[in-house]
């Protein structure tokens, strides 16, 4: 079965995530090399690397759900493999990968703004920063994301505990920065942000859902790696056999 083959190959999987996740990057910058970014080479380039940091965050914040609803599937279409949560844990690990790049996509746009926009003149954006409520809404995105990938590391997972959970759940609050400065942006008439806007607005919801208890919550619904069943079978083993010896 796919979700079975998935699963085997993850190496596989998480190297065609790294290139696809590259790939915005690799071919705007093979554009800016040929001079073909087209007849407004700033919009192309802030376009691009703003929509691809949200893109990814999007991605990212789907994560959780995803493993709960491929799971379902799996019980629905009387699938041999997949039906438990933790046949999906797998998809956790891409989660790091996926949020770094985020944060390498919004740095990229802020880094082209301050380089090409602002032309490194702090004053001038400082100026904008007054007349453009959608810059202050990107930097607060951006300085929200710098200690969410500071923090991604197994190390300062195990250090913080339970507050890397505490920490992470800064994400929510970015993506909402990340759709103001979207709209914020916006020419007046201009409908573009309306597919990220409901894709955030749908992960997000159902996130609300599962804390205020309106939705059941289950195994692994704040994003940490459900119990396998061999695992739980070891432990409940060894636990038995260390009463009784």
């Amino acid at each position: 079965m796919l979700a079975a083959w998935l699963k085997n190959h993850f190496d596989a999987v998480w190297r065609s995530v790294f290139f696809a996740s590259a790939f915005p990057g690799a071919y705007l910058a093979y554009l800016f090399q040929t001079e073909d970014l087209g007849s407004n080479p700033l919009a192309t380039l802030m376009q691009n690397t703003g929509r691809s940091s949200l893109v990814l965050l999007s991605i990212t914040l789907l994560v959780t759900p995803l493993r709960r609803w491929l799971s379902n599937l799996s019980k629905l279409t009387h699938r041999r493999y997949g039906k438990r949560l933790a046949d999906w844990n797998w998809l956790i690990k891409l989660r790091r990968q996926l949020g770094l790049w985020c944060f390498f996509y919004a740095l990229l746009h802020a880094g082209v703004y301050v380089n090409f926009d602002m032309a490194l003149d702090w004053q001038q954006g400082l100026r904008d920063a007054r007349e453009k409520p959608y810059i202050v809404a990107g930097l607060a995105g951006l300085l929200m994301l710098v200690p969410l990938a500071v923090t991604s590391t197994q190390r300062m997972i195990r250090q913080l505990g339970r507050n890397w959970r505490r920490l992470h759940s800064l994400t929510y609050a970015v993506a909402i920065a990340g759709l103001l400065h979207f709209w914020w942006m916006m020419k007046p008439g201009l409908w573009t942000p309306w597919p990220d806007t409901l894709v955030l607005l749908i992960l997000l919801g159902y996130r609300v859902l599962l804390r205020t208890g309106i939705l059941a919550r289950w195994d692994g619904f704040d994003g940490q790696e459900s119990s396998d069943r061999a695992a739980l079978l070891q432990q409940t083993r060894e636990t038995t056999e260390g009463k009784t010896s």
